[in-house]
């Protein structure tokens, strides 16, 4: 089969993510990188023996032998580059949030659909292999009905007054930073393993540090400021969040996120309990999926090729024992991607299982409730 012609757009830190894990992909072959920072772009292409470099994300998706874009830039970009290259009829893979708000991503899913464009949002915690085995627990059964949830993604990269990020500042990020840039993911958890869409909200979004010291030069996602020439920025943005949420069956949860929780540098959890069992997963121990019962002993069961649902069993590589980690986790998503793709392009029929633009589009409208909610101080319906 003809190889697939990616080409990628930010080479900061996820984007390296994203190249890692394209080029463990048989059929997959990533021919250009494009970043306004082209230090970055050039020691990205010759970190990966990528053969083409471009400035622009326009020059990169203008190029006719890139087939697929994976967009990686900042927030405030996402619109853009995704519907160019949606027009350009290249297929895409968007990080996330999708856009800086809900109508912009209600347009990108308008337009992808109206140009039959393949997408996919990378959302890839839902990847690990017993978070799938607990969705498809849940499927069958397993769990019963979904009464409560609770939660929480922590991490301390912006817990110095010198640590700094894009992300806080709403000309890039948009409304939101750490309920957009965390909560979003978490939020995909929630609606992946019960099966329902989160359908009001109630938040609480505060900054813990409202003074940091930005780095003159620019700063990097995950780049701290210490030592370098600093000016001191006003924060408006939330690094802080509280989060009641209802779901379409009348299931209620909360959700705590901060990014200056000393100590804590991707601890996520999620409790989901049910009228027949609960599961609880932790990123801690990623590999582990507790099970709770009212009347017989606990379990933790571990992910395993042989022991897992039928369906969640390619996501667990490993013999039983092994544990996948992050970048597995990615991976999986991207194969399930490719793989669709792929059948896609052989005329075959294909089930495209992994989160989309559609998917991006419905946490891009949690993100703006909670924005509101906060504003107003009420619950707010989640907008579709």
């Amino acid at each position: 089969m003809k190889t697939i012609k990616v080409g990628l757009i930010g080479a900061g830190y996820i984007g390296k993510v994203h190249l890692e894990m394209l080029r463990r992909l048989a059929g997959v072959e990533v021919v250009a990188v494009a970043d306004t920072n082209t230090r970055l772009a050039r020691s990205a292409a010759g970190a990966f023996g990528i053969a083409k470099v471009y400035d622009s994300a326009d020059a990169l998706i203008d190029d006719p032998g890139v087939e697929v874009v994976h967009d990686c830039a900042p927030n405030n970009v996402h619109f853009d580059i995704n519907g160019r290259a949606i027009r350009a009829g290249k297929e895409l893979l968007s990080e996330k949030p999708l856009a800086l708000d809900s109508r912009e991503s209600a347009a990108l899913v308008e337009l992808a659909g109206r140009h039959g464009t393949l997408t996919a949002v990378d959302f890839c915690y839902r990847y690990y292999p017993v978070v799938q085995e607990a969705a498809a627990r849940r499927k069958r059964g397993d769990l019963g009905e979904v009464r409560a949830f609770v939660g929480h993604f922590l991490q301390d990269w912006l817990f110095l007054e010198t640590d700094y990020t894009w992300r806080l500042d709403p000309k890039v990020a948009g409304k939101a930073n750490v309920v957009a840039d965390l909560g979003s993911h978490w939020f995909d958890l929630v609606q992946f393993v019960t099966g329902q869409r989160i359908v009001e909200i109630m938040a609480e979004l505060h900054t813990c540090l409202p003074k940091r010291r930005k780095p003159k030069a620019g700063a990097l996602s995950f780049g701290a400021g210490a030592g370098q020439d600093t000016e001191d920025v006003a924060v408006t943005l939330d690094d802080y969040a509280s989060v009641f949420l209802r779901l379409e069956n009348g299931a209620r949860g909360s959700f705590t996120t901060c990014q200056a929780a000393a100590g804590r540098k991707v601890d996520i959890e999620l409790q989901v309990f049910g009228s027949r069992e609960s599961y609880a997963w932790s990123h801690i121990h990623p590999n582990a999926l507790w099970i709770g019962h009212r009347e017989k002993g606990n379990e933790t069961f571990y992910e395993s090729p042989l022991l897992q649902a039928e369906g969640t069993r390619k996501y667990a590589a490993l013999p039983t024992g092994h544990p996948t980690g992050y970048h597995d986790a990615i991976f999986n998503l991207f194969r399930d991607y490719y793989e669709a793709l792929a059948a896609k392009r052989a005329g075959k029929p294909y089930e495209a299982t992994f989160p989309d633009f559609r998917t991006g589009h419905e946490m891009m409208c949690v993100i703006d409730a909670a924005v509101e909610s906060h504003r107003s101080g009420r619950w707010v319906r989640v907008r579709g």
